[in-house]
């Protein structure tokens, strides 16, 4: 550890390496980074301008044949390419060099110097644990991660936003009676609304029933967890509180995301605003509460703030916005990083000109989401 005795020159040509050593203590501190670091979905050192994957979105047609009948070849494209580009954050601080011989011995009283690289470590560790949760598409927002609100949008028509009919799985304008919003949002390049890229409900209200793979291959499931829907399909009176429709609603979330029947494809948390979370334990019984029955999930990472549902983790981080949740696929999601760490330190360099030492923490990178069918999110939507 460098301390303001360190001779000016040391200061100025040795990085303190410990940054460095502390990499994976960055990915233990926050849920979300933990379960990618433990699935091995933290990718290095990866080049170019950006990065891109193939999304399937359709099946090749099948069509009934007697063995006799003529068959007819004809090319088919079955993907559609989604790209996004790297972005970056960075935090610095300086200290002249008077304030750092002013700034020791027992007239310090705090030592400014020896604690300046950590104190950037712990600001950018912060900050990162709200990026998961950003949309990179919103105004002010060009250089921060594509989080999951990038494509979380609800389908918004003439001015009005637009839910799903539970009757007749019309898009139509949102009720109090709708359990779903219409998802309506670009992401990577593709649009997640339902049938933008052809195909059909072929029975029932989605996301329930059946529906060409083409319908929804990129649509995630956007629960209105205020619908008294919850409570009308349950026979009790009907509600818009969150306490009596939280169960209902995750589990809805939940299952609905496994359209797909795959592994990969299963929800394997769903993390709440902290209100929300408070709301969801003091409706569940204290036998309920202690259901837990994953050894490698958050609590295998030290975080004791978790519950389940279904088989499903259920937990709380700070950054979330109000009033939200969010059901999350780890198998479908990326921590895409440029250099061979997530944060880079930089400095400190002395400037002749200024007297000054200057310290700096960088980080380029973004996630991947595979595809936005694999998550769900909870709000009040009416």
């Amino acid at each position: 550890m460098a301390t303001t005795s360190d001779w000016a020159r040391v200061i100025g040509t040795t990085i303190v390496n410990h940054l460095r050593e502390e990499e994976l203590t960055t990915f233990r501190r926050f849920k979300v980074f933990s379960a990618l670091e433990g699935s091995g979905n933290v990718i290095m050192n990866q080049g170019g301008r950006g990065f891109d994957w193939e999304v399937r979105y359709r099946n090749t047609p099948v069509v009934g044949n007697t063995g006799e009948n003529p068959r007819t070849f004809a090319r088919q494209n079955l993907w559609k390419k989604a790209e996004l580009n790297y972005r970056g954050y960075v935090t610095t601080d300086s200290i002249f060099k008077r304030e750092m011989l002013e700034n020791r011995g027992r007239e310090a009283l705090i030592n400014v110097a020896a604690k300046m690289a950590t104190r950037l470590q712990e600001s950018m560790e912060q900050h990162l644990a709200s990026e998961v949760y950003v949309n990179g598409y919103s105004t002010g927002n060009e250089n921060r991660f594509h989080g999951i609100e990038s494509f979380m949008g609800q389908l918004v028509e003439g001015g009005n936003a637009k839910g799903i009919n539970p009757a007749t799985g019309a898009i139509e304008n949102m009720a109090a009676s709708m359990p779903f919003a219409a998802p309506g949002a670009t992401y990577a390049g593709i649009n997640t609304g339902l049938g933008y890229y052809g195909g059909s409900q072929l029975d029932g209200a989605w996301p329930d029933g059946k529906a060409d793979p083409e319908y929804d291959f990129y649509s995630p499931v956007l629960v209105n967890w205020s619908s008294n829907y919850w409570t009308n399909n349950a026979g009790l009176t009907p509600s818009a509180a969150w306490g009596q429709n939280c169960v209902s609603a995750t589990r809805e979330g939940i299952h609905q995301c496994k359209r797909n029947d795959t592994r990969e494809s299963a929800i394997d948390m769903v993390v709440l605003d902290r209100k929300l979370y408070i709301g969801y334990l003091n409706s569940l019984d204290s036998k309920e509460r202690a259901i837990v029955t994953r050894e490698n999930g958050l609590r295998s990472y030290g975080f004791s703030d978790v519950f389940e549902q279904d088989g499903v983790e259920i937990t709380t981080e700070y950054a979330l916005p109000s009033n939200t949740g969010y059901g999350i696929s780890i198998g479908n999601m990326e921590l895409r990083c440029m250099e061979g760490t997530l944060m880079v330190p930089e400095g400190p360099f002395y400037n002749e000109e200024l007297q000054s030492y200057r310290y700096a923490v960088s980080v380029l990178a973004n996630l991947k989401f595979k595809s936005p069918r694999n998550f769900f999110k909870l709000f009040n939507y009416a």
